[in-house]
């Protein structure tokens, strides 16, 4: 964690005084999300940081100055990124590949306590926010639409901006719910999360009408059926696996939750087979994470 002049009492002058000052921030990250922010009372960040109240004090006036600096190092991280995630290039990718980096990338980021209880609190308490408001999501929404029109020109700009706010809402409501859930449902709501997103943003901007905007022509789907057939007939593929080919060679790409919309009954294990077994022949290659990986045809 980092510090800001303006949310400090006095300035650390030593290197003594800058340590005390993170063993405080650490110190009230914890309890924060042990008690929640109103229950937390300063004397109960200064017994968790080992250290005498009057020492708090001496560099925050309150626990809502504390706070603040763990906003302000929230704020700092989402500027810093966002323009790294929001680009026109990274929005040339198909669509799964787009959210799925957007989403781990936050993931991860998550992991830390003290963003967690920054973005909890904004939609708990707002008014205690210095760096928050609505004008952050509006200017989001407004970046995320722009985004959009590189997949589909024809999309007219009040759409664009509907479907943003659609987009960005789900997200900021699923993502709430994952983050005051235990480690083992927080990691199924994230899935979850994520088969939501791109589902609904692929009738809009999906891989097929993005197609159509790019220099790639879109698969006919006579070729597709036959090239599948080929590979039947070549490596004795069964019908699931037929399903997961076709639509990599249409879409570009599959993950384990889109064939489990595409073959709804086999378990998670079966298809996971399926898969690796064309992976196995060469057939599919994949990258990523156990759950998180994507299949594609090889280069």
């Amino acid at each position: 964690m980092s510090t800001h002049d303006s949310d400090l009492r006095r300035q650390p002058q030593q290197q003594r005084s800058q340590v005390r000052i993170e063993q405080i921030l650490q110190a009230a990250t914890e309890v924060f999300w042990e008690k929640g922010y109103d229950a937390t009372t300063t004397h109960d960040i200064a017994e968790r940081a080992q250290t005498a109240v009057g020492n708090l004090y001496r560099f925050f006036p309150n626990k809502l100055a504390i706070f603040h600096v763990l906003e302000r190092d929230h704020k700092a991280y989402l500027d810093r990124v966002m323009p790294q995630l929001m680009t026109p290039q990274a929005f040339q990718a198909p669509l799964a590949i787009v959210i799925r980096k957007i989403l781990q990338t936050y993931e991860s980021y998550f992991e830390d306590l003290a963003p967690r209880i920054v973005y909890i609190q904004y939609f708990l308490t707002p008014n205690i926010c210095a760096y928050f408001d609505d004008s952050f999501d509006q200017a989001t929404i407004s970046g995320f639409a722009e985004l959009l029109r590189s997949r589909n020109p024809t999309l007219p700009l009040a759409q664009r901006q509907l479907i943003s706010q659609v987009f960005l809402r789900t997200y900021q409501a699923l993502l709430l719910v994952a983050l005051r859930s235990d480690d083992a449902q927080r990691e199924q709501l994230y899935r979850e999360i994520e088969v939501v997103l791109i589902n609904y943003l692929d009738p809009y901007v999906g891989d097929a009408i993005w197609s159509k905007f790019v220099d790639r022509p879109s698969p006919k789907p006579e070729a597709i059926q036959a090239q599948v057939e080929t590979l039947t007939q070549q490596h004795q593929l069964n019908l699931r696996q037929q399903v997961a080919i076709a639509h990599v060679l249409n879409h570009g790409s599959l993950t384990i939750q889109t064939l489990e919309m595409l073959c709804p009954k086999p378990s998670r294990r079966t298809l996971q087979r399926d898969l690796k077994q064309l992976v196995a022949k060469q057939i599919l290659v994949s990258e990523g994470e156990t759950n998180k990986l994507i299949y594609r045809l090889p280069p």
